[in-house]
């Protein structure tokens, strides 16, 4: 199968695992919504690259509910919703990265909240919710533009019982609509001199282009290792 101009990818991995220095490795321009902490120093690491980060502080929320929050989370889905509709329609912009598509599910399911007026939401009212996420992943894929989402990672369960598997956290989905998923892993090998090596490992869990590469584990992936691998 023909890969695309332009791809979605959902990055998901543990914290510091390299899923947001891998979304970077995609063309520039690029622009990154950042709703975590820690993204400068990753992005310090690419001088030579046009990268405009618009940052979008999150309250601390200690609750699965949206009382309290309401409000501000409601300002800043707003405010995210305005500045993302015009990055896509900015036609310079190659890449759009979402850091975390984890935080932007939960700003977007209490915003809903707050529009019916109610805490939270019952289970009939998810619909519109994942609608607003479908959409945000299909505007830069209509638009020829590539889309990072970062997520973290969460434990499986099935039926209340805990599989002992991760999946990703947030909006189930995202793995439907991606067109390839990408899980990030940090580990450690010795070095000379009795030094330990930190090294990034990429494991292709899906993808809609080369099946034979899925469940295959790459050491310090980067956007071109990936298109000479769908490509090539």
């Amino acid at each position: 199968m023909a890969v695309n101009p332009n791809i979605v990818a959902a990055i998901s991995g543990e914290p510091k695992t390299g899923k947001s220095h891998l979304g970077l490795t995609f063309p520039d321009p690029m622009v990154v919504f950042s709703f975590d902490i820690g993204l400068e120093p990753v992005r310090a690491k690419f001088p030579e690259k046009k990268i405009e980060v618009k940052t979008y502080p999150m309250p601390f929320i200690d609750s699965v509910k949206g009382t309290g929050f309401q409000k501000e989370l409601k300002e800043i889905w707003d405010t995210f919703n305005k500045d993302y509709k015009a990055t896509v329609e900015d036609t310079d912009v190659a890449t759009i990265m979402v850091d975390t598509w984890t935080a932007v599910y939960e700003v977007a399911r209490i915003a809903r909240a707050k529009e019916l007026g109610q805490e939270n939401l019952l289970q009939f009212q998810y619909g519109d919710v994942y609608a607003r996420m479908r959409s945000l992943i299909q505007r830069p894929r209509m638009a020829g533009q590539n889309l990072i989402l970062t997520t973290y990672m969460r434990d499986k369960y099935v039926k209340d019982q805990s599989t002992g598997e991760k999946e990703a956290d947030g909006w189930k989905g995202t793995m439907s609509e991606a067109d390839i998923i990408l899980w990030t892993r940090r580990t450690t090998k010795p070095a000379p001199g009795g030094k330990k090596k930190t090294t990034i490992i990429t494991t292709i869990k899906d993808n809609r282009y080369e099946l034979d590469l899925n469940e295959l584990e790459f050491e310090n992936l980067t956007y071109k290792d990936l298109m000479d691998l769908l490509v090539g």
